[in-house]
């Protein structure tokens, strides 16, 4: 009989293959579930199940100990994470499964998770959240983040996977390539590695919520406030952000859209002398705002088919002045607006988005200033609101479009990225406000404050408005997207996300690399008291 001299198959290899495998349980008074969650870890089959004991003033040291674990104990708290950064460093295994001790997984469960890591086939695995990220629900703050921040390293395909979650997996060569202390905040450590290339997969779902205790010192809260854990977690995420953008600017990859800041630079230094010649149009005094006057700024590209009637529905609020910036046009834009009465100013060159809002602002003589677009009307009953609530003490007002939290699932990754930010500033009573819709107005006195080129980013804007203790809030619901003009160019890519998707994304960078500059690495959250130098 011939010998088959052929490459046995890669069933067969995995066979002999198999590498060996350390589990890490951190513990802080776990008595009452400990022992099924060691038992259930002994029937992999491990090298060793480390139980990392800190702080237990139970019976949780005792029980793993007769258990035969390697137990190592601290009368100290360590606070999360911390925990399995010390487990990990004396691991003796190829791959390290990290458990938490406050409920069991079955064994089963655990094997499936755990098959290709332990045969070579990845260096990661994550638990699989697709059911919750895609449930109809307004979403936790904590699942937001963990999407924005995936698709900001360019991870869109993990969706909301991450290290933050048990079970998970990871071969000692990657932690000790990402460094031990990175384990300390779970997302730091899952940013590294995504940033290092390891190969990670996320194959199994594994229902860790339901069986998950709840801790009402963790995880209470009231209306809009945040829990404590959630702070934590945020602060986690923006930490890890910060020190991925250390690589970078502050937009991280993304574009800006070919902005002019230039120019908006020049006007401050120059004034009105860097604007070039410009009609002046007419406007009323109103008496409708308190004593204040209201300016309308409409920055424009070739929107000769509704500028007409966007000016009229203005006028009907009786603005001081209706400002509109023309930029890049080859129709009859500038002829109408000026026809119409509107102090019309006019770049030959595209200026880039939110360009013309702060060239506007700069010339705007109003104490409320409104911003619009040109490419599309909003009735004068709904840009009321929004000049009233500045008149009335509020000093910046947004679009509430809030129903989208609970409209689609999962969120788009724009809506995500404006609630992402809010959170980040804690401002969870903002949802997804965001100055990246229109209609918003302002307040003279704060876009004095932030300074009038803030408005070229207009999360950097929100930001600065918000740390500096300004009124900020959602007055009112316009649905844009019904009547914004769809632009392919802008709007649409074969692969990837749209030009004007990655000019967003850029802007909510842009605005937390300011969060992370005025409040520091974490954004100003807590840290849970995490003693990191136990690593």
């Amino acid at each position: 009989m011939k010998k088959d001299y052929r490459k046995p198959s890669l069933g067969f290899v995995k066979n002999y293959m198999v590498k060996s495998l350390s589990i890490i349980i951190p513990v802080y008074n776990e008595a009452d579930s400990i022992r099924e969650v060691i038992l259930s870890a002994k029937e992999l089959n491990p090298l060793e199940v480390i139980v990392v004991a800190n702080g237990c003033t139970d019976d949780s040291e005792r029980i793993a100990k007769e258990l035969g674990c390697t137990v190592l104990s601290s009368n100290e708290v360590f606070g999360n994470d911390v925990g399995r950064a010390v487990g990990a460093k004396c691991a003796k295994g190829e791959v390290l499964l990290f458990l938490d001790g406050d409920f069991p997984i079955p064994s089963s469960s655990l094997s499936f998770f755990l098959n290709p890591i332990l045969h070579g086939q990845a260096d990661v695995i994550l638990n699989n959240f697709d059911a919750l990220f895609k449930k109809k629900q307004r979403p936790y703050s904590i699942t937001v983040w963990r999407q924005i921040l995936n698709d900001i390293v360019n991870r869109a395909d993990l969706q909301i996977d991450s290290i933050l979650s048990v079970p998970h997996a990871i071969t000692k060569e990657a932690i000790e390539s990402i460094g031990y202390d990175a384990l300390c905040n779970p997302i730091v450590a899952h940013v590294r590695l995504i940033t290092q290339k390891w190969r990670i997969q996320r194959h199994c779902a594994i229902d860790v919520i339901t069986p998950n205790k709840f801790r009402p010192a963790e995880h209470e809260a009231y209306g809009d406030q945040l829990a404590h854990a959630e702070q934590r977690m945020i602060g986690d995420h923006i930490e890890a952000l910060g020190e991925w953008l250390a690589n970078y600017d502050s937009r991280g990859v993304y574009t800006d859209g070919n902005r002019r800041r230039d120019i908006v630079l020049a006007l401050q230094k120059l004034g009105d002398q860097a604007l070039p010649p410009y009609y002046k149009g007419w406007g009323v005094q109103s008496n409708l705002y308190n004593g204040k006057r209201l300016s309308i700024i409409i920055p424009v590209q070739n929107e000769e088919m509704t500028i007409a009637m966007v000016i009229q529905e203005a006028r009907k609020i009786e603005p001081l002045e209706i400002i509109v910036l023309v930029n890049g046009s080859n129709d009859q834009t500038a002829t109408i607006a000026k026809q119409c009465g509107a102090t019309t100013v006019v770049y030959e060159e595209r200026l880039g988005n939110d360009v013309g809002r702060s060239i506007g602002a700069q010339m705007a003589k109003g104490d409320i200033l409104l911003f619009i677009d040109g490419d599309f009307v909003i009735p004068a009953k709904d840009l009321y609101p929004f000049a009233k609530a500045v008149a009335d003490g509020q000093d910046v007002v947004l679009n509430d479009l809030n129903y989208y939290l609970d409209l689609r699932a999962p969120l788009h990754l724009v809506t995500a990225l404006k609630y992402a930010l809010n959170l980040a500033c804690n401002r969870k009573d903002l949802g997804i406000g965001s100055l990246v819709a229109v209609p918003n107005a302002f307040s003279r006195s704060c876009l004095e404050c932030i300074g009038f080129d803030a408005l070229l980013s207009p999360c950097v804007a929100q930001v600065k408005a918000i740390l500096a203790g300004f009124l900020i809030s959602c007055v009112h619901r316009v649905d844009v997207d019904q009547l914004n003009r769809i632009r392919p160019s802008e709007h649409f890519a074969v692969k990837g996300h749209a030009p004007a998707v990655l000019r967003i994304i850029g802007d909510h960078i842009e605005g937390m690399s300011c969060v992370i500059e005025e409040l520091g690495v974490r954004g100003g959250f807590h840290d849970g008291g995490r003693k990191r130098e136990l690593e």
